[in-house]
């Protein structure tokens, strides 16, 4: 079984909706329908974390607007905005197969399919398009890696590794090695 961080990041608090504190949740998630059942959730200020009461929710478009015990005021509301949501890890949902969590991904190896290494994963970037993998690497420095399945043969969670096809050229001309003179 995959080991998951003990909190997971599913959102952040928005901008206040009306005068009575409620807020809107800026949902990083998939599932930003999860909010309908949840009862708790946790603010994260920094390194400190504290649990919320979940009074009330509603889904507007895919965005959650949420009431939480003791904000009663768009002043207090907007006190929380840009604060990050959490719930605890072993809440996660359980994902479709080929899909994974950002956190699985991140520090994993990535391999070419002839075994060049191209560096860990330090960061996952989301686009409308595709994601972006931020690779990292004393040979070729950073690296924006496409997320298209033709270019990822493979991905062992479980090993930390990912095995990629990349483009032409993508990686050409940007290691440390110096040419034959």
């Amino acid at each position: 079984m995959i080991n998951r961080p003990e909190y997971i990041v599913i959102g952040r608090f928005g901008r206040p909706k009306g005068l009575s504190g409620e807020i809107y949740i800026i949902p990083e998630t998939d599932f930003p329908r999860r909010f309908l059942e949840l009862k708790e959730i946790f603010v994260a200020d920094g390194e400190n974390r504290r649990p919320l009461k979940i009074e009330s929710v509603r889904i507007v478009g895919d965005r959650p607007i949420v009431g939480i015990a003791g904000i009663t005021s768009r002043e207090s509301a907007a006190a929380m905005t840009n604060k990050t949501v959490e719930i605890p890890g072993e809440q996660a949902a359980e994902l479709p197969e080929d899909s994974y969590y950002q956190f699985d991904i991140i520090d994993s190896e990535v391999r070419g399919t002839d075994g060049t290494n191209y560096g860990v994963i330090e960061e996952v970037l989301f686009y409308p398009a595709n994601d972006i993998y931020r690779i990292k690497s004393k040979e070729y420095g950073e690296v924006l890696f496409p997320v298209v399945d033709r270019f990822i043969i493979g991905i062992d969670i479980e090993k930390k590794k990912i095995i990629i096809d990349p483009p032409a050229g993508l990686f050409e001309g940007r290691g440390s090695q110096t040419e034959a003179e």
